[in-house]
């Protein structure tokens, strides 16, 4: 393909990100390589994207922590060279045998010969791409490097852009949520905030405390359950559970419930990974919310939701069983996975909860 035309393709990708695989796997053969993988990382995030020949190979390079030891890495950054370098660029040929990347790694994978760049934008940006041939065919040829190098601005120009209309896209979808009454914002894996609609920033600091390190609920229990959740891990396909957070009510702010919904790309469109939307479910109503409303606040199985008003209520033992024709174990059980999932550990916890009566200090106290 003429290289006019892969420039073409790169504004064309970063203006529909979806196009990156594709164009990933043309530029891969065109240098004559046997896999290719982009990957950026910015105030958004980390991601990265593979070719397909490269994605089980690079989600092992990742999981063996090579990514945190690599020394073709490393030797490449001290160079500060505005280009592609090979292997050779930044090695003696004698000297690869004996690198743990290269004995370790590569060649027990059948590879061993690569081209890659890194490239530091202005704005804090970072991004990288590297191409990796097969051991058999030899250091890439230095005609295929002098092609990358001509494309490579266009290449870092095309990220950069692409990351920037991600915030935008981002800072839509709060917005979105606000037109419906529901204030909302956008946090990543950190917790960094990124972007909040006008009805989310009368709840900070409120609700809402806005760090440097990290957004944090004011409730410290709350509070706990959203680290807990920001701090795991993402399975190959990002973060796949909704979580629903309960804040009890306080003085000047009655009690709410804060969604963290992860937003997830397709795979193919270098989205990064561990992207939250953050809404807040007031209930400004003292009035007991009915019992297909606390299934959707708390993700609550139709059963939980029914005992878990009925507790509210101040309903005995006896007549929540006979109601709702259960054991006293089985209630037990319901009990259990509701106080798990409201943030709850005591009934009268759960009836200040959802009756959004406020919270003693001496409880708030004993959280933190």
């Amino acid at each position: 393909m003429e290289q006019d035309r892969i420039i073409d393709k790169l504004y064309e990708a970063a203006l529909i990100p979806e196009k990156w695989n594709d164009l990933l796997v043309t530029i891969n053969r065109e240098v004559g390589t046997f896999a290719g993988v982009i990957f950026t990382q910015s105030e958004i995030g980390r991601a990265f994207i593979a070719t397909p020949e490269a994605e089980e190979i690079f989600q092992k390079f990742i999981e063996g922590g090579w990514d945190k030891k690599n020394s073709r890495m490393e030797r490449a950054n001290k160079l500060d060279h505005a280009g592609f370098l090979c292997d050779l660029d930044v090695f003696k040929e004698s000297e690869l045998a004996s690198e743990p990347l290269y004995r370790d790694f590569l060649y027990p994978h059948g590879l061993g010969w690569s081209v890659g760049t890194h490239i530091a934008v202005p704005n804090g940006d970072v991004l990288a791409a590297s191409f990796d041939g097969k051991l058999r065919d030899g250091p890439i040829p230095r005609e295929k490097i002098a092609w990358l190098d001509a494309i490579r601005p266009h290449l870092a120009r095309a990220l950069s852009m692409m990351a920037r209309l991600q915030i935008a896209t981002i800072a839509r979808i709060a917005d979105g949520l606000g037109a419906f009454g529901l204030p909302a914002c956008v946090v990543n894996a950190s917790g960094k905030l990124l972007s909040a609609n006008s009805l989310m920033e009368p709840l900070i600091p409120s609700v809402l405390v806005d760090s440097r390190a990290r957004i944090a609920l004011r409730n410290p229990g709350g509070d706990a359950l959203l680290k807990q959740v920001l701090g795991r891990e993402p399975t190959r396909d990002g973060w796949s559970d909704v979580m629903s957070i309960p804040v009890p009510a306080t003085e000047d702010q009655p009690a709410c419930v804060v969604h963290l919904l992860p937003i997830r790309g397709n795979g193919r469109d270098l989205l990064p990974r561990g992207i939250f939307i953050l809404a807040v479910s007031i209930l400004a109503s003292s009035a007991l919310p009915d019992a297909s409303l606390l299934r959707g606040l708390f993700d609550l199985t139709p059963m939980e939701a029914k005992v878990a008003r009925l507790v509210a209520l101040g309903t005995s033992t006896e007549e929540i069983c006979r109601l709702s024709r259960i054991s006293r174990n089985t209630l037990k059980s319901h009990l259990k996975a509701i106080y798990a999932k409201t943030g709850t550990d005591h009934q009268a916890y759960l009836v200040r909860l959802l009756s959004g009566a406020p919270m003693p200090q001496s409880w708030l106290a004993h959280e933190s």
